[in-house]
């Protein structure tokens, strides 16, 4: 075979059953692979064809080539599969596994709860409503979310919107990479991961399919897929469409919602190796919900754990009031191909947009008029605690809108002895605006176009008393990076690399967010990363890998939003990671195990003081850091020639290191060897599945360890750890796939998170949503 080369972490070998069997990722590879990875296929696996079950995703050929599909050990079944070639922690989701264990509705962060050390729960419903994901104690904004390998996120901060750009019907597959990987891994978070989703196959025979699903809570979707297949006419290219249409009433009271999304992506071969891949998607979605929902224990005890809004317009819950609309695009075009038989360049040059259009009374937690009533007491209570002067609700109107642009260039040299070079540049510029926030009587402006304004900020120079804040700000960046991949011999291949950032964020406010005073201020944040990574083939089929990397995360925005912001006292986030980990593929068991240890410096803290002339204001300073540690594995085991059983787990120690200082002559001290807020100790998944030539039943548990809803390790804030049970069956025929599913098998409603209020009674608690059913009928043409 030829000999080609890929770029390590998104170019991976993945070897998916015993030493006879092999399997590639490679995102961006040439046709020629493409040509040489079907010959191996056909010599040792059968010919690569479109997957007859999932006809309409098959095989990524051109961008992420599969070879064969090894079932030895029940690797191909399991839902979460390993790389005997990986050199940091990794779970690997195909879309089967995607189309088998995850609800059809969901987003991406129901997908990665397949792998160890990850969680997070939607509390509106799989996919109904956003929600975060948690990787090893990192929180949303400290790892990084790519797509086809383009990262993307807020401009304020690297957080994600998860039911705002890609829907489970957009996404392929994913990768779970828990470390920082190589230096050639793109996201301005290279600190805890990276979460890297994938895009739809595109079929090279026409064709497509039709989805219908209905489930709990009156959800109701379609996804609609057409293939042209090779057009001839156009020099064989070849087009996916994808068109969801999702609406819900939602698992929380009045949180019902609608969504749409409208995918494009095409594959165009121009000469020889080279080719260009375009992708365009357009989201809208829209659901009744507050800006700060959560329900206060008051609240849940008379109205029930799916308590969110209400029908009285007295209330700040009440659903007229609360409502959010974003719209979002994402587009790249990416061309391809080999300079000479031993050099390959790939680069893609994208965009992205989101809007955000929110109306939302101002705090949901006093919405006290009922339990006024039900306890007696003959008492007014003042809805949101903060009224109008004539005691209405008081609410408030938010735009936010972005625009990222970038591109990202990769070039890839082999040379003699065993080495390919890989190197590239990244380049990107955010621009955040308007952004701004008014307050409003939610009472006389219901139902208004023009709103009646609330004057409840105290009066400052030049600032009207509605305006909470209107700024812009954003990024430049670019960050060259060097991978030196040395496969030394046929057993070991090491990667030194070096990558070096260059960030300048800045903000022009004139009504800065909280302090509402103008600021206008920038400043650059450089620093250079270092990777080394091994990996070690043992036997055929098993391997041994180590991984030394640096992580670096630049302060967002909020930094600078408070009385007197200094962004040039602030230093980054800062991580080094130690990982050793082992992958094994057997006849019938199949396992991976790794362990990890991060050290955490410069971590971010938020406190109030007593500024001498500013008076009270929240500040933001470097103080102390943290350890990750912990413990992983993944096994799955070939029980009988129709059945696997299959488990991960994770032990995760995520503590915060002491530290003292003083602030403004104010003594701040951070109690060390406490779990960090919001990060789980421990995860765990068991499971099992059956297929035969119709029929395809799974079972799984999800558990998630006991966490903490604010830091310290508070009594009153520990979160015991709880589990969810889903169960799915599958009977297939034709053309027809008809699947019924129950979630939360066993009815678990327990607590998954807390949002400490200004005081206990305020306190929001979020909980899992009750046990609920999907029924799904899919037929392909």
């Amino acid at each position: 075979m030829k000999t080609h080369f890929v770029r390590a972490r998104t170019y991976r070998a993945l070897c998916l059953g015993g030493s006879a069997l092999a399997a590639v990722i490679a995102l961006g590879a040439s046709p020629a692979l493409a040509a040489d990875a079907a010959a191996a296929a056909s010599s040792e696996a059968g010919p690569v064809k479109i997957d007859p079950e999932n006809p309409d995703f098959g095989r990524r050929v051109s961008e992420l080539v599969v070879i064969g599909e090894g079932t030895n050990g029940g690797q191909a079944t399991a839902p979460a599969k390993a790389n005997l070639q990986e050199t940091e922690p990794q779970t690997i989701i195909d879309r089967k596994a995607i189309d088998q264990f995850i609800p059809a509705t969901a987003d991406y962060t129901q997908i990665v709860n397949l792998s160890p050390s990850v969680s997070g729960t939607s509390t509106n419903g799989p996919g109904l409503g956003e929600s975060k994901t948690v990787l090893r104690g990192f929180q949303d904004g400290q790892y990084n979310v790519t797509y086809d390998g383009i990262p993307w996120g807020d401009a304020n901060g690297p957080t994600h919107h998860s039911t705002s750009f890609f829907p489970s019907s957009t996404i392929g597959a994913v990768i779970v990479d828990r470390g920082p990987g190589s230096a050639g891994q793109m996201g301005v978070a290279n600190f805890g991961g990276s979460i890297n989703l994938f895009s739809p196959e595109v079929s090279h025979d026409m064709g497509g399919s039709e989805l219908l699903t209905y489930g709990s809570w009156n959800t109701g979707m379609s996804v609609t897929k057409l293939n042209t297949g090779d057009i001839d006419k156009l020099n064989g290219a070849r087009f996916l469409f994808n068109f969801q249409d999702l609406q819900t009433d939602g698992a929380l009271s009045h949180n019902d919602a609608k969504a749409y999304n409208e995918l494009i992506r095409g594959v165009i071969p121009i000469a020889g190796t080279w080719n260009l891949t375009v992708l365009a998607t357009w989201n809208q979605t829209r659901i009744h919900t507050n800006d700060n929902a959560g329900a206060t224990l008051a609240q849940v005890a008379l109205y029930g754990k799916n308590f969110a809004l209400d029908t009285n317009p007295a209330n700040p819950t009440y659903y007229g009031y609360n409502f959010v609309t974003k719209h979002t695009w994402f587009d790249y075009a990416k061309l391809n191909g080999d300079i000479t038989p031993t050099s390959h360049v790939d680069n893609t040059v994208y965009g992205y947009y989101y809007k955000n259009d929110t109306e939302s009374s101002l705090d949901p937690t006093l919405s006290l008029t009922d339990i006024a009533t039900h306890n007696g007491l003959a008492v007014t209570l003042t809805p949101g605690g903060k009224a109008v002067a004539n005691g209405d609700v008081p609410g408030y109107t938010k735009l936010n809108v972005y625009k990222i642009y970038g591109d990202i260039l990769h070039f890839d040299q082999e040379l003699p002895y065993g080495v390919t070079v890989k190197s590239g540049i990244w380049l990107e510029t955010a621009d955040t605006g308007p952004r701004a926030r008014y307050d409003y009587d939610s009472t006389l402006s219901f139902g208004k176009d023009v709103k009646v304004v609330d004057y409840r900020q105290k009066v400052l120079p030049g600032v009207p008393q509605y305006l909470e804040y209107n700024q812009q700000s954003g990024w430049h960046q670019y960050e060259p990076f060097v991978d030196i991949e040395w496969k030394v011999n046929d057993q070991l291949t090491l990667t030194p690399g070096i990558k070096y950032v260059n960030e300048n964020i800045h903000v022009d406010a004139d009504v800065n967010q909280k302090s509402r005073q103008p600021f206008h201020d920038s400043h650059d944040f450089t620093q250079t990363l270092y990777f080394f990574t091994g990996n070690y083939k043992i036997q055929e089929n098993w391997s041994a890998y180590a991984q030394y990397a640096t992580g670096f995360l630049v302060p967002d925005i909020s930094v600078t939003q408070v009385v007197t912001p200094n962004l040039s006292s602030l230093q980054p986030q800062k991580s080094t990671n130690y990982q050793l980990g082992t992958v094994y593929h057997g006849d019938r068991i199949t396992l991976d195990a790794d362990v990890y240890y991060i050290d955490f410096k410069n971590k971010l803290q938020t406190v109030s003081v007593t500024d001498p002339i500013a008076g009270l204001e929240t500040v933001n300073f470097n103080l102390g850091g943290a350890i990750y540690k912990g413990v992983e594995g993944v096994v799955t085991f070939r029980a009988a020639d129709h059945i696997f059983v299959f488990a991960n787990g994770s032990i995760n120690s995520a503590k915060a290191q002491g530290a003292n200082t003083n602030i403004d002559g104010v003594p701040v001290t951070i109690v060390g060897g406490k779990q960090i807020a919001s990060a789980p100790k421990s995860t765990a998944a068991i499971g099992a599945y059956y297929q035969d030539a119709s029929w395809i039943a799974s079972i799984i548990d999800k558990y998630t360890g006991v966490q903490w809803g604010a830091e310290g390790e508070p009594a009153a804030y520990k979160i015991p750890g709880y589990n969810s049970t889903d169960l799915t069956i599958v009977y297939r025929w034709d053309r027809y796939r008809l699947e019924g599913a129950v979630y939360n098998l066993f009815d678990s409603e327990k607590v998954t998170s807390i949002k400490p209020g200004k005081t206990v009674p305020y306190d929001q608690y979020y909980f899992q949503p009750e046990r609920n059913y999907q029924l799904s009928l899919k037929v392909n043409f």
